[in-house]
């Protein structure tokens, strides 16, 4: 039976209470990697590149002088908190006499409620066109930058990605939905060949719409999304069933896991849900390497940083618990990440 008493003062194990529970509404959060605990409201850290390629001759009798300095690639990164809070209440009568079906104490109740909303609040944040908010006031709170934010070939409006560290200009596309073809990916995934030298495994979070494109892709020639490919992989019938769930695509360029994202772009750049562009929410993607992000957390309340509940002092009328944490989404280097995100 869910108690209050279960609920307040007990630290919440995040993973065990969200992500496992919810884990299909944030996929995200259950694949972010957890780094270190926050001591400040702002993280300062590095990112390098490897230099170019070299004809690597030396003169045979002469001494070696083509020396490099140490750290001339390097560039500092810089990302701020994220302090979120949740609050729940319900009258006195309704908590101590209340008689609703399937609802054996309705604070504890909600309090999980509000917890799982809280997991979906902080994805949403981290799949949106967030920007750092510093200075804030009264009236405002600190906000850590978004995915997409973190994804582009231009300047931040705050704290600024040095240009040696962004992403090629093929690994951020905004082709027309309606050209979205094979192509389109294999030359994002290029893209990101190109500059990583590698072909490591990448996680796409995905938009509906884009995984029904990825589901089509082996029905189509690689340059449109009309023409039948003659030769197309027949979607197989396993079990009785008609498998058409595309969820890992293996291109010439590494493996992408695929995974179905309805988060993608949720608030547009004021914080507004569901007031940005549609397109984006369902077709958007990024294409990101796993050991490239972390989500930190910042010490509250002697705990770790993760959810805790406290019930506020009672004062006649009704009871109400409250719980805050302090979030942090860092990017370690965003020149190997990618998006796709189209305007119309």
């Amino acid at each position: 039976m869910l108690k209050l008493s279960d609920q307040v003062g007990q630290q919440q194990d995040w993973a065990n209470l969200v992500t496992n529970v919810a884990m299909v509404d944030t996929p995200f959060l259950a694949w972010l990697p957890v780094g270190s605990g926050l001591v400040a409201t702002e993280w300062l850290y590095q990112a390098e590149t490897y230099r170019d390629p070299e004809q690597n001759s030396h003169p045979d009798g002469l001494p070696v002088t083509n020396d490099k300095s140490a750290g001339e690639n390097r560039k500092e990164l810089r990302s701020t908190i994220q302090y979120a809070t949740k609050k729940a209440s319900v009258s006195v009568l309704a908590q101590n006499f209340g008689n609703v079906a399937g609802v054996s104490d309705e604070l504890a109740t909600e309090i999980r409620k509000q917890t799982k909303e809280l997991s979906k609040d902080l994805e949403c944040s981290f799949l949106s066109p967030q920007e750092c908010r510093l200075n804030v006031t009264g009236t405002t709170g600190a906000l850590t930058r978004g995915v997409p934010n973190w994804i582009q070939c231009s300047a931040q409006g705050v704290y600024p990605v040095d240009s040696t560290l962004y992403p090629a200009a093929a690994q951020v596309d905004a082709t027309a939905t309606a050209s979205l073809t094979e192509d389109v990916v294999l030359n994002i995934l290029q893209g990101i060949c190109t500059t990583t030298r590698g072909k490591d495994t990448i996680t796409a979070f995905i938009g509906p719409n884009a995984q029904r494109a990825f589901n089509n892709f082996p029905m189509f020639v690689p340059s449109t999304a009309s023409t039948v490919n003659a030769g197309a992989y027949p979607s197989p019938v396993r079990g009785g069933a008609f498998d058409r769930g595309i969820q890992r695509y293996v291109s010439p360029f590494g493996p992408v896991d695929l995974v179905l994202s309805l988060n993608n772009y949720a608030f547009d750049s004021s914080g507004t849900f569901g007031g940005g562009a549609a397109t984006l929410s369902s077709h958007g993607c990024f294409f990101l390497h796993q050991p490239m992000w972390k989500m930190r957390w910042g010490t509250m309340n002697g705990g770790s940083g993760q959810p805790k509940w406290l019930e506020n002092e009672y004062a006649g009328g009704k009871r109400s618990a409250f719980c805050e944490t302090v979030v942090m989404l860092a990017c370690m280097n965003p020149k190997g990440e990618a998006k796709y995100a189209p305007a119309t």
